[in-house]
């Protein structure tokens, strides 16, 4: 454990399962998601914790930057809204093999009085000479880390050098031949004509979509996103260079030309980046068919005194970056901005209504069956006291405690809620909240949404359901 904390007496502890693990891991030692997963479910139920959730990043190293490891960020929205009181992981090496990375999330479970704990390692940080353990455990494992890191980079550059392939993931038009040390990147057959109509498209075309489309409508068997498209267009390998490497394969394209397309989805992308509109439902709405969240962009419509007004708007990045979503329908920032100012004190109402009959009917049924539980110990201890196997003295004693508890249970319909609805109410009772609201700035605005609402769901006809954090 990480550290002693108070304990409150027959308070239930919420536990995070974190799971990490390396493709590369699993394969040589058999630290499999799977295994981690029932050896820690395990853990958690000899010590009676409550599992809140389990967090697995799958495929990533101790090395993985914490911004890439997505699933231990959740862990940690997760600790900064109290739903959790403690960690609990395999060992520490799947925790963290860094030291700095270590201490900056260290110091947010600090601040949220949350512990860690190991199911196969033991740790306290409570003392000065357990600190000094696990500074000396972590910088160990960086080391060996950073060994490992450079043994497999030395091994891949040498690779590169022999035009050898380090990875199976290819552009669209080449593919992997040969044997072990023959193994060369060569022009697929299959796909040759795709990577050439790629490159000629985007030149005629100037547009990432348009290519996309094209690609998609001419070469159905093979799927690609309008994000990959970008990618394979500046990939070096179509030139014939990998890493620095010249002549590593055979190339698609002049290295000119390469770079003049290079330059122009570049400049595109800065043209693209130039708007300052802060989107203040950005991350919060989501699409009714693929149920991901939609992403903002500006439009502009011409006003009937010639004036240029610039809006915002939202749509469906999997529909318009890959056609796989069914979903075009463009959300105007300022309209559904409109729709939740009129409805959003009845939607909240609604929601606190629901919640609380919902958590009603939950304790009247978890009452009922303690007093089950109760009755069937009143019937246990008749048949012992009958059987002659406790004394009179005894019998009453449980009689009536048992008695007691029944009683309680009976009139005790208050207890054991989980929600906390005091800081929705107090928007109920401010009748002048939505005045303020027009006064905020656009970054409060976007604040103000994000602290009551988890996402808003898009429907089929252009209206809009609030779900509630």
């Amino acid at each position: 454990m990480s550290k002693i904390i108070k304990k409150i007496k027959d308070k239930i502890i919420r536990v995070a399962i974190y799971i990490r693990v390396s493709t590369e891991e699993q394969a040589k030692h058999g630290y499999s998601i799977d295994s981690q997963r029932s050896r820690l479910i395990d853990w958690a139920k000899e010590h009676n914790y409550q599992i809140v959730d389990i967090y697995a990043d799958e495929g990533k190293s101790a090395r993985t930057k914490l911004s890439n490891r997505k699933e231990l960020l959740r862990l940690l929205d997760d600790a900064k809204n109290d739903k959790i009181d403690r960690i609990i992981i395999w060992r520490l090496d799947r925790w963290f093999r860094n030291v700095a990375d270590y201490y900056r999330v260290q110091d947010i479970l600090d601040k949220h009085n949350i512990d860690w704990e190991c199911s196969d390692e033991e740790y306290n940080t409570s003392t000065s000479n357990g600190r000094l353990y696990l500074n000396i455990k972590l910088s160990i494992a960086q080391n060996e880390s950073d060994q490992t890191s450079d043994r497999i980079k030395f091994n891949f550059e040498n690779m590169v050098r022999n035009k050898r392939p380090i990875s199976g993931a290819l552009p669209i038009g080449y593919k992997i031949e040969g044997e072990k040390q023959n193994k060369r990147v060569v022009k697929d057959p299959e796909l040759s004509q795709m990577a050439i109509d790629m490159f000629d498209k985007f030149e005629e075309t100037l547009s990432l979509r348009a290519t996309t489309l094209y690609l998609h409508n001419n070469y159905p068997q093979r799927p690609i996103a309008y994000e990959s498209v970008k990618t394979h267009l500046k990939n070096s390998l179509y030139y014939g260079c990998y890493r620095g490497v010249e002549k590593y394969c055979e190339p698609y394209i002049t290295k000119e030309r390469h770079k003049k397309i290079y330059d122009l989805i570049m400049k595109n992308h800065k043209k693209n980046n130039k708007s300052t509109h802060l989107f203040i439902f950005s991350g919060l709405i989501r699409c009714y068919d693929c149920k991901t969240r939609m992403s903002g962009s500006t439009a502009k419509r011409k006003h009937v005194d010639g004036e240029i007004i610039k809006y915002g708007t939202y749509k469906c990045c999997r529909h318009f970056l890959d056609c796989s979503c069914s979903n075009n329908h463009t959300i105007n920032e300022n309209k559904l901005e409109n729709w939740l100012l009129e409805n959003f004190i009845k939607e909240l109402n609604n929601y606190i209504i629901k919640v609380e009959e919902i958590e009603e009917k939950q304790i009247i049924k978890d009452n009922k069956k303690k007093i089950e539980d109760l009755n069937s110990r009143l019937d246990r201890l008749n048949d012992l006291y009958i059987d002659g196997r406790i004394t009179k003295e005894k019998y009453d004693k449980e009689y009536l405690d048992i008695q007691n508890k029944i009683k309680e249970n009976k009139k005790d319909n208050n207890i054991n809620k989980t929600r906390d609805l005091s800081r929705y109410k107090k928007i109920l009772n401010n009748n002048n909240i939505l005045d303020l609201y027009s006064k905020l700035t656009p970054e409060n605005k976007r604040k103000f949404w994000f602290e009551y609402i988890d996402y808003i769901m898009q429907d089929e006809e252009k209206g809009f359901i609030i779900f509630f954090k």
